[in-house]
């Protein structure tokens, strides 16, 4: 397996996480496009600052522990919350456009 063929596993496995989380929990789901909007600033502030920062202070761990701590435990979330976040908005556009 390469690396990118395991970045589109993991991403497509994120993807249906995200969907399953969407579907089993609806009333997770913001009620305005504001407030998903603000998920979405969220997922992006997760994802750009703090896994790098959670990231620098796993830094001294084996490099092989660090690689799957850093994936599974700070990126895989990361990347749910914001394919969550992105479905929710598009769930309110599409009910706003069906009014």
């Amino acid at each position: 397996m390469t690396v990118q063929d395991f970045l589109i596993a993991l991403t497509l496995g994120a993807g249906a996480i995200a969907l399953w989380i969407n579907f089993r929990f609806p009333t997770l789901a913001p009620d305005n496009i504001r407030r998903a909007v603000i998920h979405v600033g969220a997922a992006l502030l997760v994802g750009q600052v703090v896994v790098p920062v959670l990231h620098s202070f796993i830094a001294d761990v084996n490099p092989l522990l660090r690689a799957m701590l850093t994936t599974f435990a700070l990126g895989l979330p990361a990347l749910v919350y914001a394919l969550l976040s992105s479905i929710w908005v598009i769930r309110i556009a599409q009910g706003a456009l069906r009014r």
